[in-house]
């Protein structure tokens, strides 16, 4: 791999598509063959498969027992996704984490125990076995870690003085990385089981 970084005129793009959603675009990402997105104000997700002419899918995040029937009612706002395998965690603006299957759409596990609102910038990343969610929090310079099988936070990761801003997670390796208001990039490295 050679990267030429003087000569911008070999890279050539070309727009393939122009997609119309409900409302402005939250949050996005790429699972497998789709593209998944979340427009404010609707109480679905978008699936768009890449490999069908962009057929359209919508997964209403409303459905299951106890919704009493508010189908189209908007109670949260994703605003951020992260997938793993045939999951895909949602960050809500409601101090609501939320995994659900891909391919149906059915809420696997609902992960409380911190705080966001409206205001707020919720980012999720998986650990690379799938095991752990790391997300932040509106409470403090802190990253909550979830176990997913239980849906309980066993961990909460120190080190920011400001509010965390964002988080990316290896796929390769144990690492984390986060980044704060404090103008501070740290690196976590998961323990060897």
């Amino acid at each position: 791999l050679e990267w030429n970084l003087l000569d911008s005129s070999s890279v050539k793009m070309e727009k393939l598509q122009t997609l119309q959603l409900p409302g402005s675009v939250e949050s996005l990402c790429f699972h497998k063959d789709h593209l998944c997105c979340y427009a404010r104000g609707s109480p679905c997700l978008m699936y768009f498969d890449l490999q069908n002419n962009f057929a359209q899918q919508k997964i209403n995040l409303n459905q299951g027992p106890g919704n009493a029937g508010f189908d189209e009612h908007v109670s949260m706002c994703i605003m951020d996704m992260a997938p793993y395998g045939d999951y895909l965690a949602l960050a809500a603006d409601t101090s609501r984490n939320i995994i659900i299957d891909f391919k149906t759409g059915r809420q696997i596990r609902n992960l409380y125990g911190h705080q966001n609102d409206g205001f707020s910038q919720p980012k999720i990343a998986w650990s690379k076995n799938g095991q752990y969610l790391y997300g932040n929090t509106q409470e403090g310079p802190v990253v909550c870690v979830w176990d997913i099988a239980s849906s309980s936070i066993v961990d909460r990761l120190e080190g920011h003085s400001n509010v965390v801003r964002d988080m990316f997670s290896s796929n390769t390796t144990d690492t984390l990385v986060t980044t704060s208001f404090d103008k501070k990039t740290q690196l976590w490295l998961a323990p060897a089981v």
